[in-house]
């Protein structure tokens, strides 16, 4: 196991939901500006690969979705996917790289929420503790570096 690996590794094993929603948002991006290359340079294969990779990617988000507890806004995520999937599939049916580059932009765009949400998430966790739970003289120097 390389360097690399177990540093990625340790990373989403560590990862809270909303960060690991993140990391799947980037290696999305990521697939597709590789097919988005791919396509360019009219390398098939690549492309293909990539804009698979890309699918199974969203399929894991679609399958994280908690209609139950979500509510609307598990269903605009679905919405989302969903349209996400159909220019996927409109780009490559007509190998039109500026579906792709679209697409792209509003995955970013997405990505960028959950990213407000997880330092929202971040700057809750450092709030300042419960005085009556911590031992006497320990609450007066709290600080919180992230």
């Amino acid at each position: 196991m390389n360097e690399q690996h177990s540093y990625r590794r340790a990373a989403i094993e560590g990862a809270s939901s909303v960060s690991l929603t993140i990391m799947l948002y980037d290696r999305m991006v990521s697939d597709m500006q590789r097919a988005l290359s791919a396509m360019q340079s009219q390398d098939v294969e690549t492309r293909c690969a990539q804009l698979k990779h890309a699918l199974l990617i969203l399929q894991q988000l679609e399958g994280s979705l908690d209609h139950g507890q979500g509510g609307v806004a598990a269903q605009n995520l679905q919405a989302f996917y969903a349209y996400v999937r159909a220019r996927i599939m409109e780009a490559q049916f007509k190998l039109d790289p500026s579906l792709l580059a679209e697409v792209v932009q509003r995955i970013q765009e997405v990505k960028a929420a959950w990213q407000k949400i997880e330092q929202q998430t971040q700057d809750r966790s450092c709030a300042e503790p419960d005085r009556a739970k911590l031992p006497r003289g320990e609450a007066s120097g709290f600080s919180c570096s992230v």
